[in-house]
């Protein structure tokens, strides 16, 4: 999408309880839908704003990239407004239920709400485009999918479907063919074969720029959980971690595409290739991934010298790389600390002595006393506690240097 100026607020019409609209938030820098709760005097409001993650149109189905998090939308947060500027209606589309529409119209009113800030419906209209070109229903015999292997987003053609199970060719790096069976769980997506104006990867590219957005501005806390995933984390981290899904199968398809592209096309995709690189970088580093994260900043900037979005990523990589080393030695000169007073110090000692009467209290009391046994029992504990601080000593002593 073309970074475009955000279309004129219209004015907002005479507000009743129970409707919809959109409030903008304290900072300005995102928007998102509210419910007018009450009107007071003058221009006072109360609302009930939306949960800010994304939801599915219609509320039903399920989202091929973005996070569809366990209980969305239980939550709601009040909010007041008295500046008629911070309100404005829903777009005309949003008002319209039902009714099937084609992958490039909901990219369309995707791009619409991306350029007002609402991240969260935009979300949902770009998953709504790639249900269309994109579900992993859409794979079939001798078609093309994208599937995770080893950790990466790659090519792969499908040669029979037997129950879950799926036969596909992969292309090596040496380009040879190999064969292989995965499951369903590791289709990500299919590929639509129609795609002469790059609908699908342009979509994705979108969608992670929401998902990067959304860590930014949903400050919901606490371990939340997915639905069909296991794993439970953050919003925030599931956020990240999905825009770099969306970013990694974008490249990909771009790659794929490029192979085969006609000359006017192919800086097209080169210009969606780098933008996917930018977004999955800051990815990273919102997941303390600072060695990915300048990899995609650095190859960015090789092939573009005075891409200013790259150098600044690369700058600020640097300097979280510098906290982090100083936050490493701080804890290890803390360790350090620690082993010091427990093995040298009066106090060390006092507690290691304490340790061997609360053993002899232990023998006492279990009618072990044999002298010979109790003294192997205070060697091996003696040992084990000194051989522990100085394994300790090491580790630390290596972070630092």
């Amino acid at each position: 999408m073309e970074h475009q100026a955000a279309p004129a607020t219209p004015p907002i019409s005479p507000l009743a309880v129970g409707s919809t609209v959109r409030i903008r938030d304290g900072s300005g820098k995102f928007k998102c839908r509210a419910i007018v709760a009450t009107i007071g005097e003058g221009n006072s409001v109360s609302l009930v704003r939306d949960d800010l993650a994304p939801v599915p149109l219609g509320r039903v189905g399920d989202f091929l990239i973005a996070p569809l998090f366990l209980g969305v939308g239980r939550s709601v947060k009040e909010c007041e407004s008295d500046n008629p500027d911070d309100l404005m209606e829903l777009l005309p589309f949003e008002d319209k239920n039902g009714g099937e529409t084609t992958a490039e119209i909901y990219k369309s009113q995707g791009d619409q709400l991306l350029r007002i800030s609402d991240y969260t419906c935009a979300a949902a209209y770009y998953e709504a485009a790639l249900s269309k070109i994109a579900s992993k229903s859409n794979v079939s015999i001798g078609g093309s999918c994208i599937a995770r292997r080893n950790g990466d987003a790659v090519i792969a053609d499908v040669d029979c479907i037997d129950d879950n199970q799926y036969d596909v060719i992969f292309m090596s790096q040496d380009g040879e063919e190999e064969e292989a069976t995965i499951s369903s769980k590791d289709i990500l997506c299919s590929i639509w074969d129609k795609d002469e104006t790059y609908l699908q990867p342009r979509c994705l590219l979108n969608l992670s720029r929401c998902l990067v957005k959304l860590a930014e501005f949903d400050a919901t806390t606490g371990i939340v959980g997915c639905h069909g995933q296991t794993k439970r984390t953050t919003r925030q981290e599931k956020y990240r971690s999905s825009a770099v899904l969306g970013c990694s199968i974008t490249i990909t398809l771009c790659e794929y595409y490029r192979e085969s592209a006609a000359s006017p096309d192919i800086p097209l995709l080169d210009s969606l290739i780098l933008k996917s690189r930018l977004i999955r970088s800051r990815s990273f580093i919102g997941r303390n991934m600072l060695r990915n994260a300048m990899v995609d900043a650095k190859k960015v900037a090789s092939q573009n010298p005075n891409n200013k979005d790259a150098l600044k990523l690369i700058s600020e990589i640097k300097a979280k790389e510098t906290h982090n080393k100083l936050l490493d030695k701080k804890i290890s000169k803390e360790v350090c600390r620690w082993v010091k007073k427990a093995t040298t110090t009066a106090e060390g000692a006092a507690a290691i002595e304490r340790m061997d009467d609360e053993s002899s209290v232990s023998e006492s009391e279990t009618h072990f006393s044999d002298a010979g046994y109790s003294f192997f029992v205070w060697m091996c504990k003696r040992t084990f506690m000194e051989i522990g601080a100085v394994f300790a000593f090491i580790v630390a002593m290596w972070v630092i240097y």
